[in-house]
């Protein structure tokens, strides 16, 4: 990588740190500015509207970089509903601060839409032919957001309760495999 790519790397890192910071601080997410976000990260507000529009785009990168390291790690496998279920669950697990920062900022519905997006990379993986694609994906997605937040913040199911809750919920998923 060469200087610029560094730099970038680090000034995203010290905003995602400063939007993190805010969310744990539990600041108002309505009525928190890029300039303030700016300001927490140490950082002038053209650089950071050099890279994002607003916080809301600051929380819904992060998800789509979490998503895309999914996609990355289920391609190299052959999958099963409830290996991708099981797999999800246990990655999630560890990413609490996401779904905090979703919650925070109110981002579920793009959180959601974005879920549904992975849903169709996966059926299309999986050369699944379905009748509505968008309809199934977005109702799939909409389940396992409402489990995942149960499962990741509230902690109420062991990882195998809970791929067996999800997956009993979706009928094993089966228009996705």
């Amino acid at each position: 990588m060469n200087k610029i790519d560094q730099r970038t790397l680090k000034t995203k890192a010290k905003i995602e740190t400063a939007i993190i910071e805010l969310c744990q601080k539990q600041t108002d997410f309505d009525h928190l500015t890029a300039p303030k976000l700016a300001a927490t990260a140490g950082i002038s507000r053209q650089t950071f509207y050099r890279y994002y529009l607003s916080p809301q785009q600051v929380i819904t990168t992060m998800i789509d970089q979490h998503l895309t390291e999914f996609l990355k790690e289920f391609r190299l496998q052959n999958l099963t509903a409830r290996s991708m279920t099981l797999q999800l669950m246990t990655i999630w697990q560890s990413r609490t601060m996401v779904f905090k920062l979703v919650e925070w900022s109110n981002t579920r519905q793009e959180f959601i839409q974005r879920l549904a997006a992975f849903n169709q990379r996966i059926a299309q993986q999986n050369k699944v032919n379905l009748v509505d694609e968008v309809s199934i994906c977005n109702v799939y997605a909409a389940a396992t957001y409402m489990l995942l937040r149960d499962y990741v913040l509230k902690q109420k199911w062991t990882t195998e309760q809970a791929t067996d809750l999800l997956l009993h919920l979706t009928n094993n998923m089966d228009k996705l495999f």
